[in-house]
């Protein structure tokens, strides 16, 4: 089931005298965070209905980002949150790729047939994805194809091949 709402930064600290907030992104899509563009906050405050960029600045360690209207005492009051957008907001996908909402839940089935549990979870690791699979045990199942054969969101199934040592 596809969400309301994606989420594609977190607000961290207030920066300098003018509003300004720390700004890491979570998303595969930086064009998302640039001025004119329209965020939301969950958990909302409601006297902040939405949140346009003003300035940005990249950093290190994601942006700073001036919100406008947002005073360094909102900025303060906006603390540490999710920034979100509208799900039909999403940017589209390169030709293969899924949502990681799109992946949890489904069922991982081995090439033999055995159950293996659902997916709870998709971890990032930096070298690749890795599916957190839970069915009364748990199982870490690496996003690469060697392991993982087919994904089919229409059966809500996932097939893969075992590598040596992967199910113990």
């Amino acid at each position: 089931m596809r969400p309301k709402y994606l989420i594609v930064g977190e607000t961290h600290r207030p920066h300098g005298l003018a509003g300004e907030i720390a700004v890491s992104a979570l998303t595969d899509f930086p064009d998302r965070f640039k001025e004119g563009a329209v965020l939301y906050l969950n958990p909302p405050i409601p006297a902040i209905e939405k949140l346009v960029i003003e300035g940005i600045t990249k950093t290190p360690r994601g942006y700073l980002i001036k919100f406008a209207g947002v005073s360094r005492e909102g900025a303060e009051a906006i603390g540490k949150r999710s920034l979100v957008v509208p799900a039909e907001e999403a940017a589209p996908l390169p030709e293969g790729d899924i949502w990681v909402h799109d992946i949890i839940g489904l069922e991982v089935y081995t090439i033999d047939g055995e159950f293996l549990g659902s997916i709870r979870d998709v971890l990032r690791t930096g070298s690749n994805d890795v599916y957190l699979v839970r069915n009364g045990r748990e199982y870490l199942i690496p996003a690469i194809a060697d392991v993982v054969k087919e994904i089919s969101l229409e059966d809500n199934k996932m097939l893969i091949e075992p590598i040596p040592g992967l199910l113990e």
